[in-house]
């Protein structure tokens, strides 16, 4: 089966790192329209912005180069798929340590992180949803 680079880019996305478009948008400092525009062919994306998916989604080379050449007629066993999603998205979590190093510094991200903690699963994301919309706001 050949697959286009905007089916690529957006299975990658959503299969390998497993993140929402939203989150994509953030990492990679687009818009969602334009990262949807990327994901849907109707825009090409720059060579810029080609190193900056390689960078921000921490793909190795022979990933990289799967998502710029339309043969992917060799596909590799589930297993493999599986082992390589696994690792990506240890690749991807990752570059969040340092972020969450610097912000341990802050004590109310401390104090923000042990209220979380005694939530509920379902007050968290009703929380966390409530503080994303605000930040969208603004």
């Amino acid at each position: 089966m050949l697959m286009k680079f905007h089916d690529k880019l957006r299975a990658f996305r959503d299969e390998q790192l497993n993140i929402s478009q939203k989150e994509a948008a953030l990492l990679l400092e687009v818009s969602n329209v334009n990262l949807s525009r990327y994901e849907t062919a109707e825009r090409q994306p720059s060579l810029e912005f080609l190193h900056r998916i390689r960078t921000k989604y921490k793909m190795t080379d022979e990933q990289f180069l799967d998502l710029l050449t339309e043969d992917t007629t060799v596909r590799r066993p589930m297993e493999t798929f599986l082992e390589q999603a696994h690792e990506t998205q240890n690749r991807y979590y990752g570059q969040f340590s340092e972020l969450l190093t610097e912000l341990m510094d802050e004590k109310s991200f401390r104090l923000l992180l042990l209220y979380l903690r005694d939530l509920s699963e379902k007050e968290r994301k009703e929380l966390l949803a409530q503080l994303i919309e605000q930040i969208e706001e603004t």
